[in-house]
Formats: structure tokens, sequence, C-alpha cells
């Protein structure tokens, strides 16, 4: 742990030191009419870059496992369900079903993970989670309707082009008054702002990735309140990015738009229905051919009789 520790402070001293003679990468064949211009532009690039590489250097931590925990387990006592059914999607190495196993260890729950690796599967399985393998961009989790207390998704939305039909596979297994936990980078961050001002991508969404949805507070509040399916309870700012130690999180706490993570709440409402409906009310959201579930199967053509 303490090889571990020196070795974060050596990089930031390296990131300190290269952040001090930034050098303005070559323009070749530069013909923009205004003389220099395009060298601050470079040299904005290669700021930006170290400043996020000095970011990763200080292992900010954006997950917050420990609250999720403490919000899943405060749920699951209020809900008075034994056993209290959940579900992680996005399994990964089970850090956040464990961590709330911990915080319920005087309840009985169920614990379900939806995972797409085989090791992490067989791993999670190893210690009493049933997983299972589905694409929950085009497949539906195999639970019922209403069955569910808690479903997570820890730094899984960001990856997601549908996100309409995730948050309809959501809002069916839900029970009404269930809740959803949501984690994920926020584009609203100074950081990411910071980007933008000098025209680069924000580090949190690139062409060149993986994060294909970029989310901010009041937008995704938009999103996920539009025509009632859920309503959202709790918004927590994770990650003050470059602040120290507890500091970090103290201005996240204060500024949570600013924030490097975010995380949300939501509360399944007794609407009918399911959030894929959605679609059919946002106008011109047609020109993307979103997904929104699988056709039923033609039940078989009658036999001609012999």
């Amino acid at each position: 742990m303490a090889e571990r520790a020196g070795g974060g402070a050596d990089t930031r001293r390296r990131a300190r030191s290269r952040l001090k003679r930034v050098e303005a990468p070559a323009i070749v064949n530069c013909v923009h009419p205004c003389s220099g211009l395009c060298g601050q532009i470079g040299r904005a690039a290669v700021l930006v870059q170290m400043l996020v590489d000095f970011k990763n250097s200080m292992h900010p931590d954006v997950f917050a496992r420990s609250e999720i925990a403490s919000w899943a387990a405060q749920h699951v006592d209020a809900s008075g369900h034994d056993p209290a059914r959940i579900v992680d999607v996005g399994l990964g190495g089970a850090e956040d079903l464990l961590a709330l196993k911990a915080a319920t260890r005087n309840r009985e729950v169920s614990l379900y993970g939806v995972e797409c690796n085989p090791t992490r599967i067989e791993d999670a399985r190893s210690r009493g989670i049933e997983v299972f393998a589905v694409d929950i961009e085009h497949e539906r989790i195999p639970i019922p309707d209403a069955s569910l207390d808690v479903v997570m998704a820890n730094h899984v939305v960001e990856h997601l082009k549908e996100l309409f039909f995730f948050f309809s596979e959501v809002s069916r297994v839900l029970r009404p008054g269930g809740i959803c936990i949501i984690g994920c980078p926020n584009l609203g961050s100074w950081h990411n702002r910071l980007a933008l001002l000098f025209g680069e991508e924000p580090p949190c969404i690139r062409v060149l990735g993986s994060h294909v949805r970029g989310i901010t507070i009041p937008g995704f509040k938009r999103f996920i309140e539009h025509d009632g399916y859920f309503r959202v309870e709790r918004v927590k700012g994770r990650a003050f990015y470059l602040a120290p130690g507890a500091l970090s999180q103290g201005l996240a706490n204060l500024f949570p738009g600013l924030g490097a993570a975010v995380h949300f709440v939501m509360s399944r409402t007794d609407k009918p229905g399911t959030f894929i409906e959605v679609l059919d009310t946002v106008p011109g959201i047609q020109d993307t051919p979103y997904f929104r579930g699988a056709a039923p199967t033609p039940p078989p053509e009658p036999r001609a009789a012999a």
C-alpha cells in the first residue's frame, strides 16, 4: 500500500513538472489569418491533457460505494419486504452489491446481477449472487414485473445508446415506490467545462472513447422525470477534481454541478406502463431509430392437413 501511495506522489510530481513546461504541438500548414492563434489552441490542448493526467494521478473516488450502500439499505429497511430484492446492472466485481450486503446484514436480501464478462459472472455466482448474462440495450432482464426493491447501475449509463430501453426495463421490474440508484460522470464538471472553453472534447465523453452519453444534473432530471415514471429524490455530487482529500468531496457537496461525478436516487411512481412510451411524446426524437424492444415472435404456421 505504501508503495502504491509513493507511486501516486511521484506521478503527481511529474504531472506538476509537465504543467510548468507546456509546449504547443507543431501546427502543420497553418493558414489561419490570426497570427499565433493556432499555437495558443495547441498549447491549451496540451494543458487540458496535463490537467487530466494530474487528476488521474490523484485516484479520486467517483464511485461512492459507501453512500450507495447506505441509500439502498435505508430503503430496504423502510420497505419492510422480506426478502428485499436488489439487482446491480453492470455488476463488475460486485463491489456495490457486497457493500450493500454488509450494510443490510440484519435483513434478508436476494441479490441479483447483470453482467456480460464470463469471469466476473462465475466469481459473483460463487459468492451467492444470481447473475443474468443479458445485453441490457436489447434484451429484457429476466425478472418479473414490479418485483424489485432496488436497481443499481453505477457508472453504466454513460456507455448506453439505448437509454430509453434500459430505463424502460428499470420501470418494468421496480415495484411502485422502489428506487433506482444511478452514478455517472458529470459533463457539467468544471474540468469538462474548461476543456470545452478551449475547444477540446470533454474528458468524460470523447469520440475515440467508450462513453456515448454526456450527462448533466438538470439534463438528466428532465430526461428521467419526463412523463412521470420516475421522481428524483436525491442528487449527490462526487469528487471535485484537483482538490485534495476531504476538500474534494466537501466542494462537490457544495457545488454538485461542478463535481466530476454525480449520483441520482429516483423512485418509481405508480404510473402504469413503461418508460419506453416516452419515445412517443418527444417531438423529433423519431429521427433516431431507438430500440423499443423485440417484436413478438409470431405463432407457428398451422400444418396443412395430410
